[in-house]
């Protein structure tokens, strides 16, 4: 009777100190997982924030009262020369180590789109309104938002799962052309 005792008390004890492993472990992974998503999301942030501030200093200086044999050296420097030390370039390595390679892959695209946009607003003859600046800059904006998106589907899976579902339903919702062809 008391070996019974003593087993039950050992068996016990082993089940505690087992659920208490597992659960430390997943709280710890749970935890890493935060850690790391947070670190996306900053990386993330850093990214779109310097690729809009070098966008927004280009175009002042661009468009600005400079002679045409400064405009391109200014533009340039507004390219390169952010005020907070997290230009566009740096901030794209840290993308590139931490992001999934999809995510990183499409970061490539935007920056070599915004580089597009500096060299042609370095020209002296191009103006908000001019033909070649308008196709340029809209591939850029368009890349920029399939970038953020790429972004927080990969911050919020579930956000994307959602996202497709709506996209289904909506086209699920919309009338089909029900004419029967001719014979």
């Amino acid at each position: 009777m008391a070996w019974g005792t003593l087993v039950a008390a050992a068996l016990g004890a082993v089940i505690g100190i087992g659920s208490t492993l597992v659960t430390d472990t997943l709280r710890s992974r749970r935890e890493l997982d935060q850690r790391w998503s947070d670190t996306k999301r900053l990386v993330y942030v850093r990214f779109l924030s310097a690729l809009a501030r070098a966008h927004s200093r280009m175009v002042v200086v661009a468009f600005g009262d400079l002679p045409a044999d400064e405009r391109r050296h200014a533009v340039h420097h507004a390219f390169h020369a952010d005020p907070q030390h997290a230009d566009a370039k740096s901030v794209l390595r840290e993308l590139g180590i931490t992001a999934p390679n999809h995510v990183y892959r499409q970061g490539l695209k935007v920056y070599g789109l915004l580089r597009e946009v500096r060299e042609l607003l370095a020209q002296p003859a191009i103006t908000l309104d001019s033909e070649d600046y308008e196709p340029v800059i809209g591939a850029f904006f368009a890349q920029l938002e399939f970038l953020q998106e790429s972004m927080r589907d990969d911050l919020q899976p579930r956000a994307r799962t959602a996202r497709q579902r709506a996209q289904r339903a909506e086209a699920d919702r919309r009338p089909r052309d029900r004419r029967v062809p001719p014979l």
